[in-house]
């Protein structure tokens, strides 16, 4: 028997981080004795990883200075492992379409550009931990959109990619279900413009977790009438 899957973004696609997230930058940040940043900028440095979030919330000047962006990773790290769980909420109706897909054997997984052991322990504290397969952050595998953490996953749930929907927030997330052969769903709900979804060409794009329910029962019956034709 065939199996089906579903991959899913976490920041700005599960759950709203935000706001720990710009608390964790900026404590660094004053730390070290540079400025701190807006919520408005610290949203445009996410979707590629803590390395790079951080590199460019620093000054430019700094920017391409390797063992400062080191070091303020790992300032970085220090902090928002004290402070990612005080205002990162699931968002409304996401536990919901999570429940229902695991109800009709869909195998479910997250995949985040950022630190797996943040990843993990978000995802357990807000969602526990029967409902993924899977739940993978950066831990020495290329960063999204590069596909190889994502097939590596596949992998793991014993899935196709051509039996996969990669769902995110961002053209990272669009990028990487193309070039990992997979559906692609954007949530216009997360931290990028539905423009930039519709740039990054995306499958389909939802407005509402009710929306992207309704999308995936939909084309998981079509893969699964994909799968039977071949047969």
């Amino acid at each position: 028997m065939a199996s089906y899957g579903i991959i899913f973004d976490l920041d700005g696609t599960l759950a709203y981080t935000l706001e720990d997230i710009a608390t964790a930058v900026n404590n660094t940040l004053s730390k070290l004795g540079y400025k701190t940043r807006t919520k408005a900028e610290v949203l445009q440095f996410v979707n590629n990883g803590a390395r790079e979030l951080i590199r460019r919330a620093l000054p430019k000047t700094v920017q391409d200075i390797e063992f400062i962006v080191d070091s303020a990773l790992d300032v970085y790290g220090e902090e928002y492992s004290k402070c990612y769980l005080e205002k990162t909420q699931a968002y409304e109706g996401i536990a919901e379409v999570l429940t229902e897909q695991k109800k009709n054997g869909v195998k479910l997984a997250v995949l985040s550009n950022k630190q797996d052991e943040f990843v993990k322990n978000i995802i357990y504290s807000l969602f526990g931990k029967k409902l993924f397969t899977v739940v993978q952050g950066q831990a020495g595998m290329p960063t999204k959109p590069d596909p190889a953490s994502a097939l590596f996953i596949c992998k793991q749930m014993g899935v196709k990619p051509s039996n996969c929907i990669f769902v995110g927030d961002s053209d990272v997330d669009i990028k990487t279900a193309q070039n990992a052969q997979m559906t692609s769903i954007g949530v216009a709900w997360g931290y990028r413009e539905r423009e930039v979804l519709e740039k990054a060409q995306a499958n389909f794009i939802v407005e509402t977790p009710a929306d992207l329910y309704n999308i995936l029962n939909e084309q998981i019956s079509k893969i699964k009438q994909a799968a039977k034709s071949k047969k």
